[in-house]
């Protein structure tokens, strides 16, 4: 299921007649840093993505050899010229070309899907950014980016999920829950869809109303850390999420969602460990479908089990895969981009932050780093996906970093 995009650089300058490089440097909305670095020949690598040019808001100004020059003098030329991973595009500005070549790639950074903690107003959706998939800068000040009194039933939501879609959409689901009501207080879930990453349409879906025949609001506990995966088999996005009732332990549970993202099918079991399972996280690697859970039995942690089908038969490998002696939840399994290690992550939950831990095989783990928490920034059980240059743009144009 591997899947690529693409995202564009300039790479701005000309060449004087005395021989000397001249810089054009932009500036932009919304606080936004652009990485740019220096390169051999003077000229600035300027890293923007497609949609994001002269014309586009995003760049509120430029300089040449530091002295402002305005937008509107800048004259694209209609001459392009095609190279070997990207294109080279003239502007003219005060009678001198500049050459901006735009150059291809694809994954670049990584979105971090989260809430803050279990006050209702710390169960929010928020996100954060992060270039190396361990060090996070939060979006919106830290605050809500999808405020859960506008999703929820319960008026708060944890454990959100990102999925980005085969047709290109991106799907999120989130508890709902308001864990101030009790730990057995929640009876659903929300679905979520968006085009962009950053307008989102959504539902509530509450089981006992949904399927009356099948859950009794009294002995219906839990539904928990939702997560989506498509089913290549079935050619449907799988939800799948912990359910826990009364007189029995906690089992990984599924349904299919239509086309729309707004209907879930009835329940069914995917997985029972034969102890308490919550928190699944499956990913695609090797040939096999790997599931990461939490279990409480013989120890309290991670452990994983593998099949070759999501349908098919799991086999637990009964080891815990943890790094830490503290209690854990919450586990997230994604790839490094431009390397061939994972990551897993997962909540230290009663000491406040996550630990990252890397992996060549999904079998073997070494202890990376603990997050850098901060007082707007203390992350509870989310998720991350790998994003491009493009959709790190349009974040932080809709939610920058620094709010007000």
């Amino acid at each position: 299921m591997k899947q690529t995009r693409r995202f564009f650089g300039f790479i701005a300058a000309a060449l004087l007649a005395t021989g000397a490089w001249a810089q054009m440097r932009f500036s932009y909305s919304g606080g936004i840093a652009a990485e740019e670095s220096g390169l051999a020949d003077g000229s600035t690598l300027v890293q923007l993505p497609s949609g994001m040019g002269l014309n586009s808001g995003f760049i509120t100004g430029a300089t040449v050899d530091g002295q402002p020059v305005q937008l509107d003098d800048i004259t694209p030329h209609p001459a392009k010229t095609f190279i070997a991973g990207g294109e080279i595009e003239t502007f003219v500005y005060g009678g001198k070309a500049y050459s901006f070549r735009f150059v291809t790639g694809g994954y670049t950074a990584y979105l971090f899907a989260y809430f803050n903690g279990n006050e209702q107003w710390q169960e929010q959706i928020c996100f954060a950014l992060s270039r190396d998939g361990f060090s996070y800068t939060p979006l919106n000040g830290g605050n809500p980016v999808i405020a859960s009194d506008t999703i929820a039933q319960k008026k708060a939501v944890r454990d959100p999920h990102i999925l980005r879609g085969e047709d290109g959409c991106y799907y999120m689901v989130v508890t709902d829950m308001k864990s101030g009501d009790g730990w057995s207080s929640n009876d659903g879930l929300v679905l979520l869809r968006s085009e962009n990453l950053t307008d989102w349409e959504h539902t509530a879906i509450d089981f006992p109303t949904t399927w009356p025949d099948r859950f009794d609001r009294e002995t219906l506990t839990q539904v928990w850390a939702p997560q989506t995966i498509y089913d290549p088999e079935a050619g449907k996005y799988m939800v799948y999420y912990t359910i826990g009732e009364e007189d029995t332990h906690y089992k990984i549970y599924y349904s299919y969602a239509n086309a729309d993202f707004t209907e879930l099918t009835e329940p069914q079991v995917l997985y029972d460990h034969g102890a308490g399972t919550i928190d699944a996280d499956i990913v695609w690697y090797d040939g096999r479908y790997h599931m990461f859970f939490k279990t409480e039995g013989d120890g309290n942690g991670i452990q994983k089990a593998t099949a070759t089908t999501l349908h098919g038969e799991w086999t637990a490998g009964g080891t815990y895969l943890q790094q830490t002696g503290v209690p854990v939840e919450g586990s997230c399994t994604f790839p490094l981009i431009g390397s061939d290690e994972w990551v897993l992550m997962y909540d230290c939950y009663s000491n406040d932050y996550y630990e990252y831990c890397t992996s060549a095989d999904l079998e073997t783990f070494t202890y990376k780093c603990r997050s850098a928490n901060t007082s707007v920034f203390t992350p509870r059980h989310g998720t991350t996906i790998l994003i491009t240059e493009a959709e790190r743009v349009r974040l932080l144009m809709k939610w920058p970093p620094a709010n007000g």
